[in-house]
């Protein structure tokens, strides 16, 4: 491999034909397409029962099944009624809250299929039903109506379906029904084909209503009409399709949000097959899934945060700049960046150690080089003396290596996870491809999850601050692992395997910090997750800004990506407008491939230095606004990086608007994500209300209006909102794990504001309303300074 090249660049020349592992979007195909397939819909209710927050139903159902037919030319499948296929069905409805309901089912032992579950697919969900709920339920000869304290359930009899309205009889949410013979809407039914079974669902979708969420999505941020692979993999590049963080969960601009509470394989159809239906299919025996009523996207991001968990704020330390690349291949090469970065006065509170710091590049034994990384204790410690942190590269693959120590002990005590041969699993020795020999740590395996975790816990006593959790997504479906099923485990296994090294952390430095890249629901409980390697270009850009802006949609508050982008070499402009970008993301890193191939600023000429020095400080003023914000964002579930779609749900521009978004509660970021040649001005939207130009403090009084900014290689068009009360530190250079002092406040007139401050030291709070300020808990008065008056 090339010293620069990107590692998972196939570099062999053999023309001779050799298999590869082909991996299908979803099984679940197999159920639409195929010939002969039974589908098993409810129909009648028969029976109900109430207990608590729980209403359990059985239906009838009526069998159907999906054939290949033909009209003249065209080909289609079809539903086709079997009089003498009927049956039961079990559905539970329970209530989370008096806004969330819980629908599951299954056609028998619904009970009895859930239990049946590895424990490990409950990791999901963290959260639990509230016990002192005032449910009503009424009963007609047509209805069961169904009554919390802000929304109502009406669930027809015959035909069975469910339908649920807010307390002002506005419909948020209703089961989508097929309307003609053919097969392109699969609604609630239980599927079966060739001792094979599945369960889809769903819901209807009105002509303008749009849909966000489903985790990291480079492609697109609005997901109606969009192909989903909802299987996670190395995306390599952030202009695909590919994503390393698939999330089952989205929201409706209509009020309410979906989450999906599988670990099984899932096929999305959101308005794809059909436009008006928003449908799941998962490759399961059973359906599990939540509705959250809104209405807002924040209160949607809030109580589905209550299900499957909050992020906790990273250290201050973590908010500071990382720098990196791939790799630093020795003590003295660490040296030489800090010295530089500190010499150049340029703010930094992280060094990262990638693929190199073992005795072998990319054999990852948790072991320092004794030749290249002797002595660690004593340079962690003369790098803290500097304001610098160290993170530690790692996956979760062992090369089966003898002078690999884990590879031993690991096939020792059978940590790995298993071929049908029952030895370790590996792709035939004939498949062609990068890292294939590697072995899979099967942290389903308790045993493993405590061996390899107390290895992560002496590396953060020695003095290292962070683990980058990388890889993680790719792990194969047809293995063996010792407590789950392979399929199940797929998506599911990042989430473990981050919580293994995010718990092992934790319970040396008490603080809530990983570097991770792979995830799904949950995930968002063990920040930080990073957008992957991206690639060297105006597109790997973009996408990278979509990707954050998706991934904030779907309950991770906080994001960050690689600096420059990964695969390749980035210009000068394309690493300058990354950078600014870059820190203003919620966390700021300088990453890319290749031992030689620098991120750090001055190797981009003296013009990119000056300004990612400039921006870079800028932040590093900002932190006590960023990190309230962080805290906030922790007790909301609202991302620091947000879609306005968030903030400004009723305007319709924004719901396509994919390039701009809020830095927290104040700021409006227009990241340049093309270069000056093409042209020398950003077109951006302004939501109503009044805005003013950090720059030049120019005033907008918007009514939702797009405007042209022209601009600088030195300008990214950030814009502040009325009203906003920002706090600056003093400039420094290193957080040494602390906000520290406020230097002063900014205020921005135009409507009234609040700033509830609290960075675990200072606790102030400042409001401002009708252009009077009130201060309360501060000792000593800060400078204030007033721009839109």
């Amino acid at each position: 491999m090339a010293n620069n090249d990107f590692p998972q660049r196939f570099l062999k020349n053999n023309k001779e034909k050799q298999p590869i592992i082909r991996r299908p979007l979803c099984d679940l195909s197999d159920f639409k397409d195929d010939d002969q397939v039974l589908f098993v819909r409810p129909y009648k209710i028969l029976d109900t029962q109430l207990d608590h927050n729980r209403l359990h139903i059985i239906c009838s159902t009526k069998g159907f099944w999906n054939q290949t037919v033909q009209t003249h030319e065209t080909q289609m499948n079809q539903f086709i009624a079997d009089e003498d296929l009927e049956g039961t069905m079990e559905i539970e409805i329970s209530f989370w809250s008096d806004s969330i309901f819980r629908i599951r089912y299954a056609e028998n032992n619904l009970y009895e299929k859930i239990e049946a579950q590895s424990p490990l697919q409950k990791e999901m969900i963290v959260g639990k039903p509230e016990s002192d709920l005032d449910i009503h339920i009424e009963s007609t000869e047509e209805k069961l109506i169904v009554k919390t304290g802000l929304i109502e359930l009406r669930i027809s009899k015959e035909p069975f379906n469910i339908k649920a309205y807010d307390h002002e009889n506005n419909l948020f949410y209703e089961q989508r029904k097929y309307e003609l013979f053919t097969s392109d809407t699969f609604d609630m039914s239980i599927a079966k084909t060739n001792n094979k079974t599945a369960c889809f669902e769903a819901l209807s979708m009105t002509g303008d209503e749009e849909i966000f969420g489903l985790g990291e999505r480079f492609d697109y941020v609005g997901r109606r009409g969009k192909q989903v692979d909802f299987w996670n993999k190395d995306a390599i590049g952030t202009s695909n399709t590919r994503t390393y963080i698939n999330v089952p969960f989205w929201f409706s601009t209509r009020g309410y949000g979906l989450f999906l509470n599988s670990t099984a394989k899932t096929e999305w159809e959101i308005g794809t097959r059909e436009f008006c239906s928003a449908s799941v299919g998962i490759d399961d025996e059973f359906m599990d899934y939540f509705i959250i009523y809104g209405p807002s996207p924040s209160e949607i991001l809030y109580k589905y945060s209550t299900i499957t968990g909050f992020a906790p704020t990273p250290p201050v330390w973590s908010f500071g700049l990382w720098m990196s690349r791939n790799s630093y291949i020795s003590w003295d090469v660490v040296h030489e960046v800090a010295d530089e970065i500190r010499s150049k006065d340029i703010p930094c509170d992280v060094l990262h150690l990638d693929t190199a710091w073992f005795e072998e590049d990319w054999n990852c034994d948790l072991r320092f080089s004794k030749e290249r990384f002797d002595n660690p204790e004593y340079h962690l410690k003369k790098l803290k003396e500097q304001g610098l942190n160290i993170s530690l590269w790692q996956y979760n693959f062992i090369p089966p290596k003898d002078n690999n120590v884990n590879y031993k002990e690991a096939l020792e005590k059978d940590y790995f996870a298993l071929g049908q041969d029952g030895n370790p699993y590996q792709y035939p020795k004939n498949v062609k491809g990068g890292w294939i020999d590697d072995l899979v740590i099967d942290f389903s395996n308790d045993d493993a999850v405590e061996w390899y975790g107390q290895q992560i816990e002496n590396l953060i006593t020695m003095g290292n601050a962070a683990i980058k959790v990388d890889f993680g997504e790719g792990i194969p479906e047809d293995a063996i692992y010792k407590n789950i099923d392979g399929s199940k485990f797929h998506n599911l296994y990042s989430l473990i395997y981050t919580k293994v090294i995010a718990d092992a952390t934790y319970n040396v430095s008490g603080e809530n910090i990983v570097w991770a890249r792979s995830g799904t629901a949950g995930s968002q409980r063990y920040p930080i997750h990073w957008g992957g390697d991206s690639q060297c270009s105006w597109a790997g850009l973009a996408g990278t800004v979509k990707g954050a802006l998706s991934i904030g949609l779907s309950g991770f508050p906080f994001y960050a990506h690689d600096i420059g982008g990964f695969i390749g070499r980035p210009s000068s402009e394309l690493y300058i407008r990354w950078a600014q970008f870059g820190l203003f993301s919620s966390h700021s890193r300088c990453h890319g491939c290749g031992n030689d191939n620098s991120r750090e600023p001055w190797s981009f000429g003296p013009e990119a230095e000056s300004i990612f020095k400039k921006y870079a400080k800028l932040r590093y003023q900002l932190l006590p606004y960023i990190y309230n914000e962080a805290k906030k964002s922790s007790q909301t579930g609202k991302p620091i990086v947000r879609s306005l779609v968030i903030d400004y749900p009723k305007d319709r521009q924004v719901w396509t608007i994919e390039n701009q978004y809020l830095f927290g509660d104040c700021l409006l970021i227009a990241p340049v994500l093309e270069p000056m040649e093409n042209k020398s001005y950003r077109t951006l939207y302004l939501p109503e209300g009044t805005w003013i130009d950090y720059w030049t403090k120019e005033i907008i009084h918007s009514r939702g209006q797009w405007i042209e900014k022209y601009i600088d290689l030195e300008t990214m068009p950030i814009y502040v909102k009325g009203g906003s009360i920002i706090p600056y530190g003093v400039e420094k250079n290193s957080t040494k794990n602390e906000i520290g002092p406020i230097d002063h406040l900014e205020i921005y007139m135009g409507n009234d504001g609040l700033l509830d401050y609290d960075d675990n030291t200072t606790k102030f709070n400042v409001t401002l309303k009708s252009s009077e300020l009130n201060f309360n808990g501060l000792d000593t008065m800060p400078t204030v300074n007033k721009y839109g008056l």
